[in-house]
């Protein structure tokens, strides 16, 4: 299979006629092989607008255009703190990390952490594993929020870890929902919008009590 080509009719059939039309997100999007990211017997299907399988655990990527929606909807510039917390294998952080952010990665599967620090090591992308739910308050604030999967609500903690002028993006609903909202949360005191609906995988540990319900 040619993934180079994969890649391309990607950026062009599914990310820019769904309006992802930031110039750096295209960039990045053509620039990092996501099949790298998927597990071998998903690599054919890294570039297909389906939430592909990243561990046996039940744990599945966002598809390539709900990505691109949200970094789109994060509206970072160039050197902006980002935290991507469920970060998987670490395809989002690479793309991330392509367009000039400095880009820190949550993940509390362990496997899955390790192979994405690996996978991100020429990015300089920092990791750490640990409760979802936590966020990464000892990295300090951060510009931008995102969430790598569904989650049932957003606890406050991680929403206090963005800058005052902060934004968090993810996709908010219950397991087996026909639809879910993407929603955008940003602004002290807190502000949030929904985006889009959508359907994603759920993020383990997210949602439960002191949680910001949307």
């Amino acid at each position: 299979m040619d993934f180079t080509q994969a890649r391309v009719n990607m950026v062009k059939s599914q990310a820019v006629p769904n309006m992802v039309r930031d110039p750096a997100l295209l960039q990045g999007l053509l620039r990092v092989p996501r099949e790298d990211f998927a597990t071998s017997a998903y690599r054919e299907f890294a570039y297909s607008d389906l939430p592909i399988p990243l561990n046996d655990g039940g744990r599945r990527a966002l598809t390539p255009v709900q990505i691109g929606w949200l970094i789109q909807e994060l509206q970072l510039s160039r050197g902006d703190r980002v935290l991507v917390i469920g970060a998987g294998s670490g395809y989002e952080c690479a793309v991330l990390a392509g367009m000039g952010m400095t880009v820190f990665a949550l993940e509390s599967d362990a496997d899955l952490a390790a192979r994405g620090q690996q996978l991100t090591d020429p990015e300089q992308v920092q990791w750490r594993v640990g409760p979802l739910a936590d966020g990464w308050n000892e990295a300090g604030r951060f510009d931008g929020i995102l969430l790598g999967g569904a989650v049932t609500s957003i606890p406050n903690r991680i929403v206090g870890q963005l800058q005052e002028d902060g934004v968090l993006v993810g996709i908010v609903g219950q397991v087996g929902e026909v639809t879910m909202r993407a929603v955008r949360v940003s602004g002290i005191p807190v502000r949030q919008e929904t985006l889009f609906e959508t359907v994603a995988s759920p993020l383990p540990g997210l949602g439960d009590d002191g949680s910001f319900r949307l």
